[in-house]
């Protein structure tokens, strides 16, 4: 977002192999998010070379498959945290974006994603929003429901885990639209009403 059109992580051989492995899969979702946006090239390298001489051909090869950026680069400052930041970058490379699809299929373990939810399964519990970390999942004080934001979805799968019917099922994927800051319904129901007054108390 910033304009750079290549990001390569030199490895030392001393880091241990699921550190290595971490960036990799980072870099896969980034290059992911890149590639569905219509930037073309390799954005991202993690460099193991053991010589001098090797990192400089790998260097020279990186030169010709570099990454395409947005027109403009973007000027936001970085905040203290990592998510907004994330954010700003996002909004940046698809408001310049060469492709618009409706959403971008990212790897598993991406931290960005929607969640589906059985509504046969589903007997709205809500397990799932007190044990969501983000507020992403979310209740409504007025009526039975369960309600989701996708922006604040950090993918961590405790939703699934959580829920007793085994109703929710990750879905890693960047929502282009402005729908991905919206709450939305997963699932709700008529509230039951009460025999002898008629307010609804319940499911």
């Amino acid at each position: 977002a910033g304009g750079a059109r290549h990001v390569a992580v030199l490895a030392t051989a001393e880091e241990a192999p699921q550190y290595l492995e971490a960036i990799e899969q980072q870099m896969a979702v980034a290059q992911a998010i890149l590639a569905g946006l219509g930037y073309e090239g390799t954005h991202f390298s993690l460099l193991r070379s053991r010589h001098p001489a090797d990192l400089d051909q790998e260097l020279q090869l990186l030169a010709a498959r570099l990454g395409a950026v947005p027109a403009t680069a973007g000027r936001f400052a970085l905040t203290g945290e990592k998510r907004p930041t994330l954010e700003l970058a996002l909004d940046h490379l698809i408001a310049q974006a060469r492709l618009t699809p409706e959403a971008i299929a990212l790897p598993a373990g991406a931290p960005l994603g929607a969640i589906e939810v059985d509504k046969d399964k589903c007997t709205l519990c809500l397990s799932c929003v007190g044990a969501c970390p983000a507020n992403a999942l979310q209740d409504n004080t007025e009526l039975p429901q369960l309600r989701f934001i996708e922006k604040n979805c950090v993918q961590c799968g405790l939703c699934a885990t959580t829920c007793p019917e085994h109703a929710i099922t990750l879905q890693p994927r960047l929502l282009l639209s402005d729908e991905r800051r919206q709450p939305r319904v997963l699932n709700e129901a008529q509230p039951y009403q009460c025999v002898r007054c008629g307010k609804p108390f319940g499911t």
